[in-house]
């Protein structure tokens, strides 16, 4: 049986901290910030996140995701307890910041997040991807004009079903990626603050 193409999910950071998404003991997750890709992308959904301007549109990473949840599982389970981005916990139902949480802090996030009820918390979790940080690059817009275009024009909004070139060259960095670098983290965050807020929409797209 063929398998269905996957879902491919393109956006742009405005803050690499090591909140969204959380690289920590060889797995990668994207627990806050990002509502829209966080709800709608599944197991095996592709995710690129971008830099924005100030990032000079840099590569950030790219993840498949395998593992996907919902609700307080993320945040209740001791297997995730320790990772940065765990920044929630439920007190009668109701997500309340951690006291020492790393990311967040700094402001009440917790509507985009998770919600205040948990109603909002979706998790995207992977084993298999390549993170660079502030190793990125943007030499991807010298292989494939298609995806230099998108993002370079990359506005607010979350759309799907974009054009077959642009899906083409997604997939075609993907392959060479995962064919260049054995290496899952290939960098640091390009922040060391990590009261920076990542929760800005620059704008996503789902092709």
């Amino acid at each position: 049986m063929t398998q269905p193409p996957p879902d491919i999910h393109v956006y742009k950071m405005p803050t690499d901290n090591g909140g969204a998404p959380c690289v920590h003991a060889g797995f990668l997750s994207l627990a806050i910030c990002k509502p829209k890709v966080r709800k709608t992308a599944d197991v095996d959904s592709l995710i690129f996140g971008f830099g924005g301007k100030d990032y000079r549109e840099r590569l950030i990473y790219v993840a498949r995701v395998t593992r996907k949840f919902a609700g307080t599982e993320y945040y209740t389970s001791r297997e995730f307890a320790r990772r940065p981005d765990c920044i929630y916990r439920s007190v009668d139902g109701r997500a309340v910041l951690r006291p020492k949480a790393h990311h967040h802090a700094n402001a009440d996030h917790r509507r985009k997040d998770v919600g205040f009820r948990f109603e909002n918390a979706f998790v995207l979790f992977s084993g298999d991807f390549r993170y660079f940080g502030a190793n990125g690059t943007a030499d991807y817009k010298r292989a494939h004009p298609a995806l230099k275009s998108l993002i370079e024009g990359l506005k607010q909004g979350h759309r799907r079903n974009h054009s077959e070139q642009v899906r083409a060259d997604l997939i075609d960095l993907k392959n060479r990626l995962w064919k260049q670098y054995r290496k899952r983290v290939l960098g640091r965050p390009t922040e060391s603050d990590s009261s920076a807020a990542c929760n800005v929409d620059m704008g996503s797209l789902t092709c």
